[in-house]
């Protein structure tokens, strides 16, 4: 006889949820009260409005009994009802518009019904509703014979023909019991125990339901038992097969985990371990795995179906997986507990899903074994010392490897685990970094309680690092703890414990835990940001305030000095003129700075300084940038007259750093002065704004100070062989130091600054850009032959015309290098080596 049935894969476990603001509190489990084979479920409509809910079933044979096929479909379950009007007892679809069927009652008795709106048919059966006791009632349909109920396995009703009814959609494809199936208003609410609830996919035959009812409730039984075929998902009768086993002899039902939820909320909202009492019963090898596989199925569709992910918090999604965790912990090991065991050998059952990988093994008593590995190959296993086993005795190995559990751990909070090291640093989250690997012995191993000494429990694991977390782990500026951890479920609730495990070797990419008991284990991470102490974070301030205060009153005497001196002709060519900008931009930048850190972050003054900071400091690099580019175009390749470049170097200068202000302000104003500064923010990527075009200028200027130092070094070395000049390599220093101000080369320590010697380059970050105007000052202001002559002549100008000296006639003061020198007269400016035998491509080396 090829009966092929299917155990509902219900999509949650028990999980409690409240219909209405007087119903019983979420925390109280529904009464579990005996059942004729499992232990029933008690539902209480009176008192919480509790119901079961088994999933969608859209496009199915049981939400459209159209889709059955010409083989129909049967409904069986025991019902124990403890009300007159038991209202709405079971249903898929709606009773007025969907295809499905239901049973329910109203004050002219008890129905069940059977819809089918594509052909606008409704069949009717009158029954009589079942007192406070267990009855079992099963109905079967086919289009060509209609509706038939059963009562007690004895025929009670039936409806061959069926009516007509209106013609509506299916928009309730929905499974439940113990209320109506019209999702915005699921009421009222049956009062009432149910059991052992079987949907068959094909129409059973009289015979059939009551051999069925007789097995079931434990009778006689006189004719062959129903084949077992193993459980699948619902789909059209047509698409199921499956083989019978001599060893299926008897149905094994899934029906002990359900869910109960609030009609009102998300039907997944939360999971909670089943209270119940598993099924006492010997369970053979193929029977096991095949529960084993659709358990495991049934636990992916709940992961995949309840919406957790990660938009959801972790405060919602780590308990609901945590239950999960330990209900597949319990039921495994029920279930191996009740494996039959073999004779002589072990019994092993092992194999792979989607949500984990399982070995299940019941070894017999004084049956020898080595050291045991779970997985036995693999970067990643938890093995036990042979020595730690007890042998005497039946032995149970339940071995579980999570694939996707650990994504739901990202941000656990530290002060929520038992994990006293993490606590220290309580405002860094801590996240799960390996896959979960769980492993159960019974009788429990014998290990040491020193964790110094053997034998313990060795468990490897390789790290499952995003993107995101591998930057944090390298980044040698974070510290990075790592905990062998495990679900310490003691306290009824998964929270993560280290407590008897050390973590006793890896690197980055793995670890090696010891442990001294057995459970599910994970590598947890926290990444800590390296601070530094009060000390040099008082010292790094004080050395930002002076340099900062010196540099703008040097630039502003250097930017006074430019403007006395405009009307030299010295002074007024363009690269006094990109001088002058650099020193304003860095001027503006470092008072906005120091003003900066007197407002409070996330307010309006304080994002609108971070705005105008972005822009000047990126004005600042536009014109170190301008500075090099200028430079080259004196030293290496002369291209371009004066008025051409004037213009592409104030559009680089002001306009390039104005264009990328706006387009980040109009994406990211948000980023602007929100954490803890006004400035940039550093999560949200908006930082690269300024250190992108930072870095481009930066290496740019590198490489022309290289081109630049090639040449004068090679020109010094031809003035040695010419002149006898053997200070060759201090002029090359000289000029090295005198450029490297106004290029900006000294924010590379800044890049430096996250290295291990990062306090190092902190220090030197903070001297050499807190100082920059000083130094533009005193090499391109205060020690410049050029300036210094033009002082002197602007000098000689005041005092000749403050004494009206008229009749003396004062030339036009002009650079040596435009008039040359005049006999008799000490040249006010020194260059040895722009007229020198190799100057072919006539070089201004002035700039140096």
């Amino acid at each position: 006889m090829d009966l092929l049935y299917q155990v509902l894969p219900f999509t949650a476990f028990m999980s409690l949820l409240q219909a209405r603001s007087d119903a019983m509190a979420p925390s109280k489990h529904p009464d579990i009260v005996e059942g004729m084979v499992n232990n029933g479920i008690y539902l209480n409509g009176d008192q919480g409005g509790t119901f079961l809910y088994f999933g969608n079933y859209r496009n199915s044979c049981i939400s459209d009994p159209m889709l059955c096929g010409p083989e129909g479909i049967t409904f069986s379950f025991f019902w124990k009802n403890q009300e007159v009007d038991s209202r709405f007892s079971i249903a898929s679809g709606g009773k007025v518009m969907s295809n499905g069927f239901s049973v329910y009652t109203n004050p002219n008795g008890g129905y069940v019904e059977f819809y089918t709106r594509g052909n606008s048919r409704r069949w009717q059966a009158k029954i009589q509703l079942p007192g406070p006791f267990w009855t079992h009632i099963v109905f079967t349909w086919t289009l060509k014979d209609g509706l038939s109920v059963y009562i007690n396995g004895t025929f009670s009703v039936n409806d061959p023909k069926g009516n007509f009814s209106k013609n509506y959609g299916d928009p309730f494809p929905d499974l439940v019991i113990g209320t109506g199936n019209v999702q915005s208003s699921r009421r009222p609410y049956a009062t009432g125990a149910f059991d052992e609830f079987v949907i068959w996919e094909r129409a059973l035959s009289p015979e059939e339901i009551n051999l069925y009812y007789r097995a079931a409730a434990g009778l006689s039984v006189t004719a062959t038992p129903l084949p077992y075929v193993v459980p699948s998902t619902t789909r059209p009768a047509q698409s199921l097969s499956q083989e019978t086993t001599p060893e299926s002899e008897h149905p094994f039902s899934l029906s002990y985990l359900t869910e109960v939820i609030y009609p009102s909320q998300n039907p997944m909202h939360r999971f909670v371990v089943p209270n119940v009492t598993l099924p006492v019963k010997t369970v053979h090898s193929q029977m096991a795995k095949n529960f084993t596989q659709t358990f495991l199925k049934n636990v992916e569709e709940i992961l995949n179906s309840t919406g957790i992910g990660p938009d959801q918090t972790e405060d919602e999604t780590a308990p609901l997986v945590s239950e999960l965790i330990e209900t597949v912990d319990k039921v495994i090991g029920h279930l191996m507990n009740n494996l039959e065991v073999r004779a002589k050998t072990p019994t092993t059952i092992q194999g792979k899903s989607h949500v984990a990988d399982y070995s299940l093994m019941k070894i017999p008593q004084n049956c020898s074994l080595n050291t045991y590995r779970f997985p036995t190959q693999g970067k990643n296993y938890i093995s036990v010392p042979g020595e730690a086993l007890n042998m005497q005795s039946q032995t149970t190995i339940v071995g579980l490897f999570y694939h996707t559990m650990h994504n739901y751990y990202k941000e656990i909070s530290p002060l929520k685990t038992r994990i006293n090291e993490a606590s220290d640093f309580k405002e860094h989250k801590i996240q799960v970094a390996s896959f979960l690997i769980s492993l159960k012995v019974e009788p429990s191993p014998a290990l040491s309680f020193n964790l110094s000494k053997e034998p313990l429990i060795k468990i490897v694991l390789t790290h499952q690092l995003s993107k995101d977390q591998q930057m944090q782990a390298v980044n040698k500026s974070n510290k990075v703890n790592l905990y062998c951890a495990f679900l310490d479920y003691s306290s009824k609730e998964g929270i993560w414990s280290n407590e008897g495990c050390v973590r006793s070797g890896g690197n980055l990419s793995y670890s090696v835990c010891l442990c001294n008991h057995l459970t599910n284990f994970a590598i947890l991470m926290q990444v800590v940001p390296m601070e530094l102490s009060k000390a040099h974070q008082v010292a790094l301030s004080t050395i930002s305030y002076i340099g900062c205060s010196i540099s703008i009153f040097c630039l502003a005497i250097t930017l006074v000095t430019f403007a006395i001196l405009s009307s030299v002709s010295t002074i007024r060519n363009q690269r006094y003129h990109i001088h002058a900008n650099l020193s304003f931009a860095i001027l503006v930048a470092q008072i906005l700075l120091l003003i900066s850190f007197r407002f409070e972050p996330a307010t309006l003054p304080c994002k609108v300084m971070a705005v105008l900071l972005h822009f000047f400091f990126l004005s600042a690099f536009a014109w170190m940038l301008v500075e090099g580019l200028h430079l080259y175009s004196m030293v290496v390749k002369v291209f371009g007259s004066e008025g051409s470049k004037h213009f592409y170097y104030y559009s680089i200068g002001w306009g390039s750093p104005l264009l990328i202000c706006v387009v980040s302000v109009t994406s990211a104003l948000s980023s602007y002065g929100e954490e803890g500064n006004c400035w940039l923010s550093l999560k949200n990527g908006a930082i690269w704004a300024f250190v992108a075009p930072a870095l481009f200028v930066i290496m740019v200027n590198i490489g022309i100070l290289i081109a630049v130092t090639r040449i004068i070094s090679r020109i010094s070395a031809e003035n040695y062989k010419v002149h006898g000049d053997a200070n060759a390599v201090k002029l090359t220093a000289k000029a090295v130091a005198v450029l490297l101000p106004i290029l900006g080369i000294s924010w590379i320590f800044g890049v430096l600054a996250i290295n291990d010697q990062s306090l190092l380059f902190q220090y030197m970050f903070a001297v050499f850009n807190s100082l920059q105007g000083f130094f533009i000052f005193l090499f391109h202001c205060l020690l410049n032959s050029e300036v210094r002559a033009a002082f002197k002549h602007k000098t000689k100008v005041w005092t000749l015309t403050s004494s009206s000296i008229r009749n003396i006639n004062v030339k036009p003061f002009n650079s040596d290098v435009m008039n040359g020198p005049r006999g008799g007269v000490i040249p006010t400016k020194m260059n040895t080596w722009d007229k020198s035998t190799n100057s072919a491509n006539r070089m201004d080396l002035s700039a140096v």
